[in-house]
């Protein structure tokens, strides 16, 4: 794979932190955005050092997992887009009883 091993960095970290921060509040528990800002330098520093760790061990396995990684909170995020736009144009329910 030729992907820009420097992009790991800001796609993992934005990524990371947007599904942390949008799932509480999609569920309106906003005390759990805490966890990104307690978490947060452990979440830049692991995809601070992603690049340079592909740099040491040009890996195709190890690149796979990365980017998989990086690209995983955008995938739930639009995984809860879809659900949130075609979950609300279900038919209304007829309540016959």
């Amino acid at each position: 794979m030729s992907l820009n091993h420097d992009m790991l960095t800001p796609i993992g970290t934005i990524g990371w932190f947007a599904m942390l921060v949008i799932g509480p509040i999609r569920r309106q528990q906003y005390g759990e955005i805490l966890i990104p800002v307690i978490f947060g330098m452990a979440i830049i520093d692991a995809w601070a050092v992603a690049p340079s760790a592909l740099r040491q061990e040009h890996s195709s396995r190890l690149e796979m997992q990365l980017w998989a990684a990086a690209l995983f909170p955008y995938v739930v995020i639009l995984y809860w887009a879809g659900k949130a736009v075609f979950g609300s144009r279900e038919a209304p329910k007829n309540d016959l009883k």
